[in-house]
């Protein structure tokens, strides 16, 4: 039997635009704590170097060598490649005989790139936490890795990549251990910290195959597509929530982060019941659009939850349908919005700028769709095109795609009928157009209704319209109100959480 061996996981948690921000707290992050709990479950020790912000190679080489490991997983976002790799190297520098391994999103969607990289030695593709476990089991064994892995991409010592097939995905996520949450400083966690509020996931996958998304590649990794997406039973998850509680007894909310909680009918129901009656607390969750009613909706009230996420991504009802997959129609959105505002609850859009084919006046139709909606929250994300996405493979047959763009550029596109300063204005007038055109619909009907529209719209479109500077205005207020959240958050947090509570009772109200 072999003896259990140190393994390290090392988390870039941040961004570009803070990875020079001491101080802030991390996120948490299940993927990494459900393989921790089947890898500790297997007899190994696990850390994790949870980093909040990017460290100059002393500060990294010195906290790695701390940690004494035996072998080192690095999860590698899309959005944090860059640090990874240059991570990577300073491990190839100074710890040259220890293996790496490399998993999370990035890794299962582009392997050929990262087991590229100079220091990666392996890269597991899909779900980690058995072959992972396997994995690291074996080398614990042997002294070496094993080139005949499932799920991982493994590199030879001459260099030979050995591509091993993905393994099937876990049927039953209740055999699965529950989530290591002592990986993590937890109860310090931004989202545990600064609102109160747990993050956990009770499911797996999507069914549905939005072009923009790295859900349907995924899925689209295994063979055996069909009960791709799964959940926990009703009462495995609550069970989960009942040991969160214990962990960290000040939660007050629960923030649901699978991809759309409810999916299947009969399990949304039979956990809404179960959750109402053990649990208790406020929630929040990602619904999809087009699977609510009226009774979903009454059941979520009387359940806790106080705030809902909905995709709507473009407001253009022939770029959402055609480029990604998307066939909700806006009548049915809006309505759907208003029936859960009128039960109380809090309404926030996920919404795209800058997607392949959209032009200026398209994105104004996305803000008059918030208007008209009466959302209370708004996430507003530049387009980014995932590796291996359908929407990828459909900016490049555009000529879209310019590969000499910088990596950290926020707009990814250069597109002749939207430019690239026009993209940076509407992203940071969004809100503010949200509310011109908001009360445009509230103090107007009819002929006049169309007459104020069409002026605000030409004011906006307008060729004399200096909206490449007021962007760059813009842009600078945002990031300066940002900055003032953020020390608001980590120095007088009292009074953070006090105005956040005040905006979203003012919300819930329909205020």
């Amino acid at each position: 039997m072999y003896q259990g061996i140190n393994v390290l996981l090392i988390y870039p948690d941040f961004i570009e635009k803070t990875k020079n921000k001491r101080g802030i707290p991390g996120n948490y992050n299940e993927g990494l704590a459900s393989i921790s709990a089947v890898l500790k479950e297997a007899g190994h020790d696990v850390c994790l170097y949870h980093q909040t912000y990017m460290p100059d190679k002393k500060e990294f080489v010195q906290k790695v060598g701390e940690f004494k490991p035996d072998i080192i997983g690095i999860a590698i976002r899309t959005s944090a490649l860059s640090y990874a790799t240059q991570m990577a190297l300073w491990l190839d520098e100074e710890f040259s005989d220890i293996f790496v391994m490399a998993g999370m999103y990035h890794a299962s969607l582009a392997p050929s790139e990262v087991i590229s990289l100079r220091g990666i030695d392996a890269v597991c593709i899909g779900e980690g936490e058995y072959p992972c476990r396997d994995f690291v089991s074996y080398f614990a064994e042997n002294g070496k890795l094993d080139l005949e892995a499932e799920s991982f991409w493994v590199k030879d010592l001459d260099g030979t990549v050995h591509k091993n097939p993905v393994r099937a995905y876990i049927a039953d996520l209740d055999e699965l251990p529950f989530p290591d949450l002592d990986l993590f400083d937890y109860p310090n966690l931004y989202s545990n910290k600064l609102q109160q509020t747990a993050e956990v996931i009770l499911g797996r996958g999507c069914v549905y195959s939005c072009t923009y998304c790295a859900n349907a590649e995924l899925r689209n990794l295994y063979p055996e597509k069909a009960g791709y997406t799964r959940f926990r039973s009703p009462e495995n998850a609550i069970r989960l929530l009942e040991r969160v509680l214990e962990k960290d007894p000040k939660i007050e909310c629960f923030s649901f982060n699978d991809a759309i909680l409810n999916v299947f009918e009969d399990w949304f129901y039979e956990f809404a019941a179960l959750y109402k009656e053990r649990i208790g607390k406020k929630f929040v969750c990602n619904l999809r659009v087009e699977l609510i009613n009226e009774k979903m909706v009454k059941v979520l009230a009387e359940a806790g939850c106080y705030l809902v996420t909905i995709g709507i991504e473009s407001g253009n009802e022939e770029l959402r349908t055609k480029y990604l997959k998307r066939t909700m129609k806006n009548d049915h959105i809006i309505s759907v919005s208003h029936m859960l505002k009128n039960a109380g609850i809090i309404v926030n859009t996920y919404n795209i700028i800058g997607l392949p084919y959209e032009t200026p006046k398209m994105s104004l139709e996305t803000i008059k769709l918030n208007a008209q909606m009466h959302t209370d929250n708004i996430v507003i994300s530049y387009f980014y095109p995932y590796p291996q996405t359908k929407i990828l493979e459909i900016a490049e047959e555009a000529g879209f795609i310019d590969v000499t763009i910088n990596r950290n550029d926020p707009v990814r596109l250069r597109m002749p009928q939207y430019k690239r300063s026009d993209i940076i204005y509407f992203r940071y007038s969004f809100l503010m157009f949200i509310k011109k055109y908001r009360k445009v619909y509230k103090n107007f009907s009819g002929e006049k209704l169309d007459k104020e529209i069409n002026r605000l719209d030409g004011i906006i479109l307008g060729d004399r319209h200096p909206r490449k500077l007021i962007g760059i205005f813009r842009r600078r207020t945002y990031r300066a109100t940002v900055a003032l959240k953020r020390i608001a958050s980590l120095y007088l947090p009292f009074v953070y959480k006090k105005l956040k509570g005040l905006r979203d009772k003012k919300a819930s109200r329909g205020k």
